[in-house]
């Protein structure tokens, strides 16, 4: 298939921005080993050497996809904005928008549940990010019940992964849209595992 070299035309970030997008899709959807650097190039409508002006090699390329669009940030984000005082409210809120991010970044859940267990560089990247969650969570569960929980931190973090495993369930495996009574579920599963003071 030809395409043609508009490149010259295009700023240098854009050009990245392209390449970055077309790698994205076409590793969710053939994975990375089926994913040539030139069907990469052909998608992004630039020319193949131009990928490796940008990155020294294809894995370089993946592990910059999965780090420049890490969903973690939109959702530091949301958490940071809560103004929710009732933290049950508030933990259904940001499972939502837990669920809903997953949903829309499905290409990018897609690589790391495909490559994670092929690439050691990209199982580390895995676990990172997943720990970098668990700790987000705990830290929101921390923060909502602020002077009204007892449990040990450990405990809470051992809550937080078991919340961020059912999410990433419901984000990935199940159609949407997830039943509300799901996350009300785990919501309250999440909070009644914990300790609460007699005066909270």
């Amino acid at each position: 298939m030809m395409t043609i070299d508009n490149t010259k035309e295009l700023p240098p970030e854009e050009a990245r921005t392209r390449i970055l997008n077309a790698a994205q899709t076409l590793f969710a959807a053939h994975g990375f080993n089926a994913t040539t650097t030139k069907a990469i190039a052909e998608a992004a409508g630039v020319p193949g050497g131009l990928i490796f002006y940008y990155f020294p090699s294809k894995k370089a390329l993946l592990a910059s996809v999965l780090k420049e669009r890490n969903v973690l940030i939109e959702l530091s984000t949301v958490v940071e904005t809560l103004r929710v005082s009732d933290p049950r409210t508030a933990l259904m809120t940001l499972a939502v928008h837990y669920i809903e991010s997953l949903r829309q970044h499905r290409e990018l859940t897609a690589i790391l549940l495909r490559e994670f267990l092929s690439h050691r560089e990209i199982a580390e990247q895995f676990h990172a990010l997943r720990e970098e969650h668990v700790a987000l969570i705990a830290s929101s569960i921390q923060k909502l019940l602020q002077g009204k929980c007892t449990s040990p931190a450990q405990q809470i973090q051992a809550r937080a992964r078991t919340f961020l495993y059912n999410l990433i369930v419901i984000g990935i495996i199940e159609e949407p849209p997830a039943p509300p009574h799901f996350i009300e579920e785990m919501v309250d599963i999440l909070l009644g595992g914990l300790q609460l003071s007699v005066n909270a």
